[in-house]
């Protein structure tokens, strides 16, 4: 289709992407598709039961969005690895970014990203909002941490460009975001403005150094961030709104080509400061291809009508949106979504969640675990007599979304191990600390799964406290490898990167000594 020949109303319908919210194809959906002409859909854990019944409902958006629009749709998921997984039932569950950069090898990226570029294209899904390119140089980032390769610029951008290559080696469009990076912030955009104030000389030399790499190999969409960068943007405007920034920086200086595309127009960082609708105006303005609308129904019909308002008004050039149509339809020609949009049924069967994949993701995952220290040699652990404490795994951001079936590191542990285990709150008060202690006064060995405890002043107080009572501790870090800052007396420390199903089979073989952990930090401690 050329975009001349096409309606105001179909054009806007390129440029939105929507999400709803339920595991078929809905009322909100179709309204959207059939009287909107909205061309474009995200998906969540709320949409996805298992692989078949994913593969059935991308195959009903697109036979739909092809009728009503004449044109294939953008499929799209945050299908990042680790603890941003949206599809965790019967495909491969893949190690997140950190973990993988602690194996140490940037080819298992290429692998990683491989393997998840196969296994969505055959369930139907053209887009990965993957991979995070943030530089996670910041211990209190509420929001990136793990889903960060590294604190080192080149190491996220050697990592990052793997990930890309695999991917879209695939037929899936990766996305390098939060551009120009959510690293160093002590804010999560879902519920608040960041504010960067670094000087351009580090802008350049830090966060924006991998995206830089992304663009010269050829990614093909860029997330924007929803940060105020002061020494971009005098305008008090977050990135996502500043043409500045998109324009000026990303596609004359930074020279890509690709989709700009602005992360979800509802989280507060934008709703609560400019409003979904308005803003969503302002960023196509600013230099955005595409806007994500990730969750309401209102929000999503006043955005379109709001861009429709702009555009009849003068106020957006429809010269403008001309300009991100035709790359939006020049790039769904160019990853074959106009010859094969749809969901390949015995591909779901034989590929998604196959041996050799999963085979592949746990011999990663085997060589992320990392042992910082052992200086009682703890490991493999010899004693009976334990007490395992840890909490279950728990939505901590806005992109955690929903987790995967509930797990416990310290249920496995015992159902391995034996002996007596304690679930915790993510943050223990007085009163929860001093009954583990009662419980911990006999015990030989103390084995406790931490969970970003360096932002939970509670499992810092639980590990010091056990501490005094007893030196033969294991503590494992089970997202964040900074907890250690908190407890830098307990003897033998471990780093997992992730909670995940993957990841505790790893670190329970490794305790149990089935090989020899060769991870190293990806970050300083």
């Amino acid at each position: 289709m050329k975009v001349d020949d096409m309606t105001i109303d179909e054009k806007i319908g390129q440029i939105l992407m929507v999400g709803f919210p339920s595991s078929d194809y809905d009322d909100h959906i179709d309204e959207l598709v059939t009287k909107y002409k909205i061309g474009n859909v995200i998906l969540f854990s709320r949409n996805v039961e298992d692989k078949y019944q994913l593969a059935n409902l991308n195959n009903e958006i697109q036979k739909n969005v092809i009728k009503h629009t004449k044109i294939p749709a953008f499929i799209s998921i945050d299908q990042e690895g680790g603890m941003v997984t949206r599809i965790y039932k019967g495909a491969t569950y893949l190690p997140g970014n950190m973990a993988i950069a602690a194996t140490a090898d940037a080819e298992n990226a290429y692998k990683i990203g491989e393997i998840a570029g196969r296994e969505l294209r055959a369930l139907g899904i053209n887009i990965n909002f993957a991979p995070v390119l943030d530089v996670n140089n910041n211990p209190s980032n509420p929001v990136i941490g793990v889903r960060s390769y590294s604190e080192e610029p080149e190491k996220v951008a050697e990592f990052g460009v793997n990930y890309i290559k695999g991917l879209q080696k695939e037929n899936v469009i990766a996305t390098a975001k939060h551009f120009p990076g959510h690293g160093d912030t002590s804010t999560d955009s879902h519920l608040d403005l960041p504010i960067v104030v670094h000087d351009k000389e580090r802008l350049y030399n830090v966060e924006l150094y991998p995206f830089k790499k992304a663009v010269e190999n050829d990614v093909d969409a860029i997330m924007s961030a929803h940060i105020l960068f002061t020494a971009f943007e005098d305008e008090k405007l977050p990135a996502t709104l500043s043409y500045k920034i998109l324009t000026n920086l990303l596609r004359e200086q930074l020279k890509f080509e690709g989709i700009i595309m602005t992360d979800c127009m509802e989280m507060n960082a934008i709703a609560k400061y400019f409003g979904t609708a308005k803003a969503a105006s302002m960023a196509i303005k600013a230099g955005a291809d595409m806007v994500l609308v990730s969750h309401t129904r209102d929000l999503q019909i006043d955005a379109f009508n709001e861009i429709k308002r702009s555009v009849l008004s003068g106020d957006i050039p429809e010269k403008r949106i001309d300009e991100s149509v035709k790359r939006i339809l020049r790039m769904k020609q160019k990853y074959k979504l106009f010859d094969k949009p749809y969901a390949n049924m015995d591909e779901v069967g034989n590929v998604v969640g196959n041996r050799e994949h999963l085979a592949i993701a746990e011999e990663i995952s085997r060589k992320s675990i990392t042992i910082v220290k052992d200086e009682n040699e703890l490991i493999p652990i010899k004693n009976t007599n334990i007490l395992v404490v840890s909490p279950d795994p728990a939505v901590l951001t806005g992109a955690d979304n929903r987790l995967m079936d509930k797990i416990s590191f310290a249920k496995a542990f015992v159902k391995r191990f034996g002996d007596q285990y304690k679930i915790i709150p993510i943050n223990p008060d007085d009163t929860f600390i001093n009954s583990i202690l009662n419980y911990a006064e006999d015990k030989k060995l103390i084995v406790i799964g931490t969970y970003n405890a360096n932002l939970n002043e509670g499992q810092c107080k639980l590990v010091n406290s056990l501490l005094k009572l007893n030196c033969n501790i294991i503590v494992v870090a089970l997202r964040n490898p900074y907890d250690l800052l908190k407890f830098k007396d307990v003897s033998t420390y471990v780093c997992t990167y992730e909670y995940t199903p993957i990841s505790i089979e790893s670190v329970l073989d490794a305790l149990e000594g089935k090989f020899m952990p060769s991870g190293k930090l990806p970050v300083s401690i």
